[in-house]
């Protein structure tokens, strides 16, 4: 398989005790965990999981289900940040989203009392940090591909001594892919459309550690293909 190669291996350095330096202390992180286990904050608080969730249910409401049967991830929820009103009392969410439909950034304000959409605003050319639904669903492009899935099936199979069964068992993280990321690159007018449409890349670690060359593909979430670049 000539694009997908292991490419490190024992990547997971050992950090020992770099966690007691980011970790807060017990009384703090009891603090905080019981904050964000409430219903509602207050005032500068936060937004609690439960204020996430609403937020989250608001924007994603109405939306349509049309992209799930031609196999797009639903609109995606990135994320959610609290805003304040002048007086300091209403409580409101920025949630930020892509939409397939329209490859649009769309970013709503939530009022958290009433869970209601006060405020919509679309942009393009603009676009969010990878959701967990589209590094999924860009793991099952690579699948897909005739020319990909057998190499990325065999390099697992190698790794974990059994089948890859789901996209699920692929650990994944991806990045907004711009067109002129390609510059230079053989076969770059494949992604000129990028960044006007939804691409990504994606590193792809296996279950002994390693990570797989990946570094010539081009996710077009948009078009639901993989594009090699010739690097």
């Amino acid at each position: 398989m000539a694009w997908i190669g292991v490419a490190v291996t024992g990547a997971a350095v050992g950090l020992a005790g770099a966690g007691h330096l980011l970790d807060p202390s017990p009384p703090a992180r009891a603090g905080r965990d019981a904050q964000v286990r409430a219903v509602q904050g207050v005032g500068l608080d936060p937004l609690t999981d439960q204020e996430m969730d609403k937020a989250r249910a608001a924007a994603l409401a109405g939306q349509s289900r049309a992209q799930q049967a031609a196999g797009l991830p639903q609109v995606v929820f990135v994320s959610a940040d609290r805003r304040d009103d002048v007086d300091g009392v209403a409580r409101r969410a920025e949630v930020r989203l892509y939409d397939y439909r329209t490859d649009e950034m769309v970013t709503s304000e939530i009022d958290l009392a009433s869970g209601r959409v006060v405020g919509t605003e679309r942009s393009r050319n603009t676009q969010p940090p990878a959701a967990r639904e589209e590094l999924r669903r860009a793991v099952e492009l690579v699948l897909a591909d005739p020319r990909l899935g057998p190499g990325l099936r065999a390099a697992y199979k190698a790794a974990s001594g059994r089948a890859l069964v789901s996209a699920d068992e692929v650990h994944v993280r991806g990045r907004v892919f711009r067109a002129a990321q390609a510059a230079g690159a053989g076969g770059g007018e494949q992604v000129a459309q990028c960044g006007r449409l939804r691409c990504l890349t994606v590193s792809l670690k296996m279950p002994d550690s390693g990570w797989l060359d990946t570094s010539r593909l081009v996710i077009d979430m948009s078009g639901q293909r993989v594009h090699v670049l010739d690097r």
